[in-house]
């Protein structure tokens, strides 16, 4: 597949997958996903579930999704998609995946190659 030119950046079109990884599937993983124009709701996943969102990055480079995730006491929220960010990380694939795994939050571009990006916090 041919890199998109960079000056038709704003063009690109991203694709975030967030999977259910955790090891008990007594209860889903709740992920609730906004950014500043949009919120595309709270959905549960069951082990290996996966939700995927797409969109064309912002002609002023201001892209920018974050996830609350719950599962069980545990929580957090922090940035899924990033311009600048994920978007360099990812440019060649053009595909971000996170996998929510029992010690924490791992992002790969390749569906492949994980490295853990964040930890749990318990209330």
């Amino acid at each position: 597949m041919a890199q998109p030119g960079l000056c038709f950046y704003w063009n690109w079109k991203y694709t975030v997958h967030l999977v259910n990884q955790l090891s008990s599937n007594a209860q889903p993983l709740m992920v609730h996903v906004k950014s500043g124009d949009d919120d595309l709701g709270e959905h549960a996943l069951w082990r290996n579930g996966d939700f995927l969102f797409r969109f064309k990055l912002s002609f002023w480079e201001s892209t920018l999704f974050y996830c609350e995730f719950k599962h069980g006491n545990k929580d957090k929220t922090f940035d899924v998609f990033a311009d600048g960010k994920e978007s360099f990380a990812c440019k060649v694939e053009q595909s971000v995946y996170w996998q929510v795994k029992d010690d924490g939050f791992y992002r790969s571009c390749d569906d492949k190659n994980y490295v853990k990006m964040n930890d749990w916090e318990k209330w």
